[in-house]
């Protein structure tokens, strides 16, 4: 084989590979639509819960493991993204990739006051004393939000969201229970008040719908 044509054989496959990389990221966008309706006011934020919307949601399997979700409200938050974390190991990593801590009211504009991290399912704030910040207020008008997507969509559209964006989520609020070879392993459950603190503060939400500033998902 001539020097040349080993170089426009490497080549090719260069290509080839190159082509293939695009068509896979392609076909692992999230797909979404333009929304119609400007984004709500910030200020007026109030999570919306809805005891008598409950129903039946499929059953997911990951390996061995069965996961079951009993239904505890219809559920629809909207405010801007303090924080976000990707988490990784354990069943319930993959049942909820994501947490997003949202904050709403006048917390938006005291984001120079105040530091959120995400630790371990948890989301933390602190701020200097004698800032003006009252730590009451900052409790009733922030969430964690232990997110569980309706589809592969929602599961990739949850990646894309940034500290700062604006975001909607609407869906179910759900305990999780999972078992594995007949045995029950974990039992997550969703807080369903909004003046609770502390463990088992967080919301777990059965995603249908995500909206991350202009655009929706689902």
């Amino acid at each position: 084989m001539r020097r040349t044509d080993f170089l426009i054989l490497i080549a090719c496959g260069i290509l080839v590979v190159l082509g293939f990389i695009v068509v896979t990221s392609w076909l692992n966008q999230a797909v979404g639509f333009q929304a119609v309706e400007e984004f709500p006011q910030l200020a007026q934020a109030v999570p919306e819960q809805d005891n008598e919307d409950v129903m039946a949601l499929p059953v997911l399997t990951f390996g061995k493991s069965i996961v079951r979700f009993e239904t505890k409200a219809g559920y629809s938050i909207y405010g801007q993204l303090a924080a976000k974390k990707r988490y990784h190991k354990g069943l319930m990593s993959n049942v909820s990739p994501y947490d997003y801590a949202l904050i709403w009211g006048d917390l938006p504009k005291m984001q120079d006051k105040i530091k959120f991290r995400q630790v371990v399912r948890y989301c933390l704030f602190n701020y200097e004393y004698g800032s003006g910040v009252d730590p009451a207020y900052v409790q009733l008008h922030m969430s964690n939000n232990h997110l569980i997507p309706a589809t592969k969509n929602l599961r990739r559209a949850l990646a894309k969201a940034r500290k700062g964006d604006l975001i909607k989520i609407e869906g179910y609020l759900v305990d999780v229970v999972a078992y594995q070879d007949g045995r029950n392993i974990s039992h997550w459950r969703t807080s369903t008040e909004r003046e609770d603190i502390g463990e088992g503060a967080c919301e777990i939400i059965y995603v249908t719908s995500l909206r991350i500033n202009d655009t929706i998902y689902q």
